[in-house]
């Protein structure tokens, strides 16, 4: 190795030294300063429900199935004597206290919305998240805990659903599906279109049904006019008319509604 070698690898050598001494020190200062992990206790590993003040994992399971069956069986008595009073109705942005067995009975329908039914009986007991307020059930639709010593629902939230009286399950799924049509419609994307109805179709009054996807895509043009396209595509979600028989679109030109778990386009009128 030449003089020059020797001095290069003497050269790198000192600042690898320097470098890692230096990285060292770094490491160190970070490790010092780190907070300490909190410790998980044997509580929260064998009752996930423990932070919520629930001392017993089985008295919040055997209470769970009771109320899910008394939804499910269509009970408000019964529902009722599973209630915390007073409960927290949280409603267009307002709270309103449900003090008692025979006010909640009354407004059974208005709180225990079929939303929240359909949350409730959706939600396993094991997979429900749980902080220090209570246990959540769905997207925060149902608070369970306790008050005085008893396990209980302590608040509802009622989150508004405009489409309820046409038997629409969920707000958000129906304006994602109304948005999803307008969007296939205006691509002419017919394969697209054609899974948004239900079939057989009524198109116009005198009861003209379309049989298939197949025969409705066959017909689209004929079926899908200029008229119709216009009416779905300048209609903004917020306001549809809504009843009964569904929601309808522009003037009684489409309507939809919950067919099953989906929702459909069930009628057309040219």
């Amino acid at each position: 190795m030449t003089n020059i070698s020797v001095k290069k690898a003497a050269i790198i050598l000192s600042a690898s030294i320097v470098l890692a001494t230096f990285s060292g020190q770094a490491w160190a200062n970070q490790g010092t300063t780190a907070a300490a992990p909190a410790a998980i206790t044997k509580a929260d590993i064998k009752n996930p429900y423990y932070v919520a003040g629930i001392d017993d994992p089985a008295e919040f399971t055997t209470y769970y199935a009771k109320l899910q069956k008394a939804v499910k069986d269509n009970k408000p008595e019964e529902v009722a004597k599973l209630i915390s009073y007073p409960m927290n109705l949280n409603k267009d942005n307002k709270t309103y206290a449900i003090s008692n067995k025979d006010e909640f009975i009354k407004k059974y329908d208005r709180i225990f919305t079929s939303r929240v039914r359909e949350q409730l009986l959706a939600q396993k007991a094991d997979k429900v998240f749980v902080n220090w307020k209570g246990i959540m059930v769905g997207e925060g639709d149902l608070w369970i805990g306790k008050q005085d010593n008893k396990l209980g629902v302590i608040a509802v939230n009622v989150i508004n659903n405009p489409y309820e009286a046409a038997g629409i399950k969920n707000a958000i799924e129906f304006e994602h599906f109304l948005n999803k049509l307008q969007k296939d419609v205006s691509k002419g994307n017919k394969s697209e279109v054609a899974i948004s109805i239900a079939f057989p179709l009524t198109v116009n009054h005198n009861g003209l049904e379309i049989k298939s996807k197949k025969e409705f895509m066959a017909k689209y043009d004929k079926i899908m006019t200029a008229k119709i396209k216009k009416k779905l595509l300048a209609q903004k979600a917020d306001k549809v008319v809504v009843n009964w028989k569904g929601v309808m679109v522009g003037n009684g030109e489409i309507w939809i509604g919950q067919i099953g778990e989906q929702i459909k386009v069930f009628a057309l009128n040219q």
